[in-house]
């Protein structure tokens, strides 16, 4: 699959704007705050309605407007497909499919398949649990988009119920007859995700290790670890490994980890047990890669996760190569990890590059060339 054009209206920084791609390596090159990862970041939208950047959509609209459209057209062989969406500030956004809108955004998640590489992914290594989780779902629901409406009510379960939790604090007897089916709900929605989530890694592990050896040149020993509130532990990087449990094992587990928490969720008015603590554990050489990996092994981890990725999408798309999107990565990798992540995306289909400085980019057979100036194209 490739993206043949993007149409921008009162997005970010561009007020309008059509936009032709082309098939292989396109190289969108202008100084830092022209508007380049912008264009990108409409690609990335179109195809998981999420940000690579920020959370919302908020910051998508020019601000200065209320509105914002945005649309792109990809294609394979001979069908091609275009994506789009309207988004508001005050009233609900309005999404659609060749033109007809949908009514459910699960319709329309991973349609386009995209997989970017950006400097923030050094957060899925470095940083907090919630910024591994986020990449486990959104790479669940790439290539499963129906979970994406499991994930979206789970999170309002999680929500009404960590309402009842905090209104129960402030009466004597609470009644928790109600509390009682939100925690139906969240077993039965959050077994799920962890199920989906110990499958997935289970997919990208041999890939990640592999493309880590490459990557990094050296041969240590890597592992990834699905640790979870269901099964026991007070915090994440003490919660119990789950390896091959099967959804009823999740889900018993679930029950009855919520029955021993419930005196302390109530105390606390916060819910204690679920998929929203997870934590996926990166291991180098028996260590948290988070504490104990240097700046390059991080980036080689990172980097392999995001190819592992892709090569999932790869092999289980109709729709040919997910689009590739090397965000101004260049600029926070050595030559060696530049000249070898090069060397893995080359043959994809279609990959979009921005940089600020054209000389970080290694020597590339580009297909098109874009000037990004000021929130527009001037070359």
């Amino acid at each position: 699959m490739w993206i043949s054009s993007l149409q921008l209206e009162n997005f970010r920084n561009y007020r309008q704007l059509a936009l032709n791609f082309e098939p292989g390596i396109n190289l969108l090159i202008g100084e830092n705050g022209a508007g380049k990862t912008n264009l990108v970041e409409a690609c990335v939208y179109l195809s998981a309605l999420e940000s690579h950047r920020v959370t919302g959509y908020g910051a998508l609209i020019h601000s200065e407007q209320q509105s914002s459209q945005l649309s792109l057209k990809a294609k394979h062989d001979s069908r091609e497909i275009t994506v789009a969406a309207e988004l508001n500030r005050d009233k609900p956004n309005r999404y659609f499919l060749n033109a007809h809108q949908v009514k459910r955004t699960s319709d329309l998640v991973g349609v386009s398949k995209v997989v970017v590489f950006a400097p923030e992914d050094l957060d899925l290594v470095r940083r907090d649990p919630q910024d591994r989780r986020r990449f486990l779902d959104e790479s669940m629901i790439q290539l499963k988009p129906r979970l994406a409406g499991v994930k979206a009510d789970y999170d309002r379960v999680l929500k009404q119920k960590a309402a009842l939790l905090k209104s129960a604090r402030l009466v004597s007897n609470p009644d928790l007859t109600t509390l009682d089916i939100w925690d139906d709900q969240l077993v039965s929605l959050g077994s799920e995700l962890i199920y989906q989530r110990q499958e997935l890694i289970s997919k990208i592990f041999p890939l990640l290790k592999d493309f880590y050896h490459q990557l990094s040149g050296k041969p240590e020993s890597i592992d990834l670890i699905l640790r979870t509130s269901v099964a026991g532990g007070e915090e994440e990087e003490d919660f119990t490994p789950l390896t091959s449990w099967d959804k009823q094992e999740i889900s018993d587990a679930f029950y009855q980890r919520l029955q021993q928490l419930r005196p302390r969720e109530l105390e606390r008015g916060v819910s204690l047990v679920g998929p929203h603590r997870d934590e996926l554990s990166i291991l180098k050489s028996g260590l948290l890669a988070r504490n104990h990996a240097s700046q390059g092994e991080a980036w080689s981890l990172a980097l392999g996760l995001k190819l592992a990725m892709a090569e999932l999408l790869r092999a289980d798309s109709q729709s040919g190569d997910p689009v590739l999107i090397l965000d101004d990565v260049f600029a926070v990798l050595d030559a060696g990890r530049r000249q070898r992540l090069v060397e893995f995306v080359i043959g994809n289909e279609q990959v979009l590059i921005t940089s600020a400085d054209v000389e970080a980019v290694p020597n590339l057979n580009v297909a098109k060339r874009l000037e990004i100036s000021g929130g527009e194209v001037v070359g």
